[in-house]
């Protein structure tokens, strides 16, 4: 889950300055509640990749996540492209968030995401992260536009990039885990997808966002194309989770615990 909220668009001139989105009207309380309670159903235990600022701004409900069995990580403090800051920007980033998040949770995190797979083909970010004691990474997606790079898991600078699931090969890969692909393809195209990369030996990560469950949140304004793409096919989410995710898997669960499972060997190029 990438815990953040309704009005998080990056890009978005109407909703990029966090100075304004006190004034915004809030869906992540109400949607959290709506996420635990699927994942509670499923019995799943799932990896939150939550904002600095949301665990500032709630910190009793960002504690929920971690009373409910579930693993905090880190998805930066203010939604910022990874690939827009400094490696300076990046750490104090970093290390913001890092603070909001343990003090809410009061439990060490391993994991980051890059905020809209952000992360650049370049070694610096990983080797920030490994200053900051993450582990892992889970922030690539091998599509074009939307962050490329390998599907491969792979160690960087003794970071474990585990990257979220896609299916094909360039230029015709797309998201087979999440947005607007795991609400709209057929279920039987996203299952040999998920199928594949398993038979490969790579985990099948799944992402949404909590507001994406919450009938009531606000919508954020755009085009046409925009507004297909975030929104079309809500109420299949649920459904087509518990097609896919199998209920009470032991081998699911929280992304820090593929870590020790996965490369050993020297770093790859990322």
């Amino acid at each position: 889950m990438d815990a953040e909220e309704w009005f998080h668009v990056p890009g978005r001139e109407d909703y990029a300055r966090p100075e304004r989105w006190g004034a915004l009207e809030p869906s992540f309380p109400r949607a959290l509640e709506c996420t635990l309670d699927l994942l509670q159903e499923g019995g799943w235990r799932a990896t939150f990749f939550v904002l600095g600022w949301l665990a500032r701004r709630y910190p009793g409900v960002v504690r929920r996540i971690a009373e409910k069995g579930h693993e905090l990580a880190c998805h930066g403090m203010e939604h910022r492209l990874v690939g827009g800051m400094t490696p300076a920007d990046f750490a104090r980033d970093l290390v913001s968030a890092k603070v909001a998040i343990e003090e809410a949770c009061g439990l060490p995190l391993a994991g980051f995401r890059a905020p809209c797979w952000s992360m650049p083909r370049a070694a610096w970010p990983y080797e920030v992260l490994a200053e900051q004691g993450f582990a892992y990474s889970s922030s690539r997606l091998a599509i074009a536009g939307l962050g490329g790079g390998d599907a491969r898991v792979a160690r960087v600078c003794e970071v474990l990039e585990l990257p979220a699931l896609s299916a094909g090969l360039r230029p015709l890969a797309w998201p087979a885990g999440g947005t607007v692909a795991l609400r709209t393809a057929p279920l039987p195209l996203l299952a040999r997808a998920r199928d594949r990369a398993l038979r490969a030996g790579r985990p099948a990560v799944y992402w949404f966002h909590p507001w994406e469950l919450d009938a009531e949140a606000p919508r954020a304004s755009g085009g046409a194309l925009f507004r297909w793409a975030r929104y079309t096919r809500l109420d299949r989410l649920p459904g087509r989770l518990k097609a896919l995710v199998p209920p009470g898997d032991r081998r699911l669960g929280p992304l820090a615990a593929r870590v020790d499972s996965g490369p050993s060997s020297g770093d790859t190029d990322p």
